[in-house]
């Protein structure tokens, strides 16, 4: 599959990828794809906008949570044992201000701003990763409940990894695009987890 959801493949730039200064067209990119916050930067998969404000990347070691122009501690992928998303289609609707003025009914959100939550063992703890919202721009609720499904099925069949690696992200993600439901986007990412674990000589999820 050539073509990705935030322009062509690492061989290439797209109108998200930056180049190495973070000049050029891709210095302040526009998520294309439904599935925003996630999105493709000089070939890599960040969650959340990479411009100077807080992110997470999707590397091969695992979830590197960036800010400040910071890279922090890298959580590797063996440790995820589940993995939720939570953000709002609107920037407006889950920040601080929103849940202050709706009498705290939105604090949990509104506090801590969209982030991921997860399970994660050696030791078992509660894991939050915390990214922010693009500014000015509406994310598509169905893109968000397929994002969701894509990282929950692919961490629930213990295949946490994959998240990382880049090539089955290039596929993944626009196989999951176009479809509008739930039940659709389950199937279609865990058929693709059962083709990665077949390469592998191992059974399916």
């Amino acid at each position: 599959m050539n073509t990705l959801p935030n322009g062509p493949g690492p061989d290439g730039a797209g109108p998200n990828d930056s180049g190495p200064d973070g000049a050029g067209p891709g210095h302040a990119p526009v998520p294309l794809a439904p599935l925003a916050p996630l999105v493709r930067v000089d070939g890599r998969w960040l969650l959340g906008d990479h411009r100077d404000r807080a992110h997470l990347e999707f590397a091969p070691a695992g979830i590197v949570p960036h800010e400040d122009g910071r890279a922090g501690e890298v959580v590797p992928w063996a440790r995820f044992m589940s993995l939720g998303l939570s953000v709002t289609t609107h920037r407006w609707m889950g920040s601080r201000r929103t849940a202050v003025l709706s009498l705290g009914q939105m604090a949990p959100l509104g506090l801590t701003g969209p982030h991921l939550t997860a399970t994660v063992r050696h030791p078992y703890t509660y894991w939050t990763g915390r990214f922010s919202h693009h500014r000015g721009l509406q994310y598509a609720p169905r893109g968000l409940v397929a994002l969701g499904v894509l990282l929950g099925v692919t961490v629930d069949t213990g295949e946490a990894a994959l998240l990382g690696d880049r090539a089955w992200m290039d596929e993944a993600v626009p196989a999951v695009l176009p479809l509008r439901r739930e039940g659709e986007a389950r199937a279609a990412i865990t058929k693709l987890v059962a083709g990665a674990r077949a390469t592998r000589g191992l059974p399916g999820p």
